[in-house]
């Protein structure tokens, strides 16, 4: 039988807010990914999209062979895709998203949720929460 181990981050997220001292919040953590989940706009047909399908999977096989996709999946559902972007905030991810064939035919979005690391974890360590490098 295989334990379910769901509880385990929040109950020691829950121990470190316990066991230490009160203190100012810190600081937020550092976006180091944005999480892009697609969603169809209303009234696109999926004759629509396999009309240019070729050309958008090309396009995004570049952006992944350019590091800005980092990881892409299929939703067991069939109902679309789900990105993960090296991309400092939302506002690049949409640029990038926007320019694919889909973005500039208007026929697919993007719910676009910014990632940083799970900053309570450090205060386990006695740590501030680390910070993205910095890329020239």
């Amino acid at each position: 039988m295989q334990l379910k181990c769901f509880w385990i981050v929040p109950a020691l997220w829950l121990a470190a807010a316990v066991s230490l001292p009160a203190q100012a919040p810190p600081p937020p953590s550092p976006v180091t990914g944005v999480m892009a989940i697609s969603k169809l706009p209303p009234g696109v047909a999926r004759e629509d999209l396999m009309k240019i399908f070729p050309e958008e999977i090309r396009a995004t096989v570049r952006l992944y062979l350019q590091g800005k996709i980092t990881q892409w999946y299929s939703r067991s559902d069939r109902s679309g895709v789900i990105f993960i972007l090296d991309c400092k905030d939302a506002a690049e991810a949409r640029a990038l998203l926007d320019e694919l064939p889909f973005g500039k035919a208007k026929l697919l979005d993007f719910d676009l949720i910014p990632l940083s690391p799970l900053a309570p974890l450090g205060m386990l360590l006695g740590n501030p929460p680390a910070t993205r490098p910095s890329t020239p």
